[in-house]
């Protein structure tokens, strides 16, 4: 048996992707492409998180979310940008986070290439492409791994276009999504097998660590498992899973102290609401009693 650093921490995944051939690798058996040139490209977001009263911690910390991007080139000679997300925890608002660093990303300068056209230079931006690592199940689809792809359909005939257009594919972009939690117990293909390192129910008594079948492992992914080993080790790295942990309790327990609020303050306004109401009818019974004392 194996023993590697759990890659669903920001840490570990960050630690795995500084790693050239793990990156390439992994990257390339999501899209069932071989990947010729990879650059990765990590940055930190730093925010500012102030702990709730009753708190254990004492003072504000500060998050460092890490989101990676690379500019890769298939064999096949096309370049994409890719947008790798890991979301180990759900929270309410992460589906907003993607869509904003979305945005970022398509209006980043830096993700094009110059190509040349009759006898001149221009910039063509590059195509996106997302690749989401989920810690949980979505509810409607089965899908170890999801992919999403789009189609170039004439409206009017309902035909299929075999042509791409620059206009469209940087406006545009393919997704795979991975689901954690669905990954089977029994590998289908190399591509499940690869997957294998993120699965949760591996975990040891120490949450932070992974125990694989090195032999169910395709030697050609030996430099990823590898690149985990040696996060396993890493003294700085296990810190930072720790520091991780620390911050999603923190991040649950103030979700679920707004969600308690939210319920007090809409229980208090039904039960305004109901005074409202019995207002409302003693008032009416009021008028009725006056009216038949005027009548008398």
């Amino acid at each position: 048996m194996l023993r590697i650093a759990n890659p669903m921490y920001d840490a570990v995944f960050k630690h795995l992707l500084e790693d050239a051939d793990a990156a390439r690798l992994i990257v390339g058996t999501i899209l069932g492409e071989e990947i010729d040139e990879l650059e990765m490209l990590p940055q930190e977001t730093s925010v500012r998180v102030e702990p709730l009263p009753g708190s254990p911690r004492e003072a504000d910390f500060t998050v460092n979310r890490v989101d990676f991007a690379a500019t890769i080139r298939t064999a096949s000679g096309e370049r994409l940008r890719v947008l790798i997300e890991v979301q180990k925890s759900h929270f309410s608002d992460d589906v907003m986070r993607f869509r904003q660093y979305l945005g970022q990303s398509y209006a980043d300068g830096r993700a094009y290439v110059t190509v040349r056209e009759r006898g001149a230079e221009r910039r063509r931006a590059l195509p996106l492409l997302t690749i989401y690592f989920l810690g949980r199940r979505l509810p409607n689809t089965e899908a170890t791994v999801l992919k999403v792809v789009r189609r170039y359909v004439d409206a009017v005939t309902g035909a299929e276009l075999p042509a791409r257009e620059d206009f469209v594919e940087a406006l545009t972009h393919d997704c795979y999504v991975v689901q954690v939690p669905r990954l089977p117990k029994h590998r289908r293909n190399d591509l499940e097998r690869l997957l294998a390192i993120f699965d949760q129910s591996l975990r040891t008594e120490d949450r932070h660590v992974l125990e694989l079948d090195r032999a169910a492992i395709p030697d050609a992914y030996a430099p990823v498992l590898r690149r985990l080993q040696a996060a396993a080790a890493d003294r700085a790295v296990a810190n930072s899973m720790a520091l991780e942990d620390e911050i999603v309790g923190e991040w649950t327990r103030m979700q679920r102290d707004i969600a308690a609020r939210q319920e007090t303050i809409a229980e208090k306004d039904e039960t305004i609401a109901e005074k409202d109401e019995a207002l409302r009818r003693l008032q009416a019974e009021i008028d009725v009693l006056r009216r038949q004392l005027v009548s008398r």
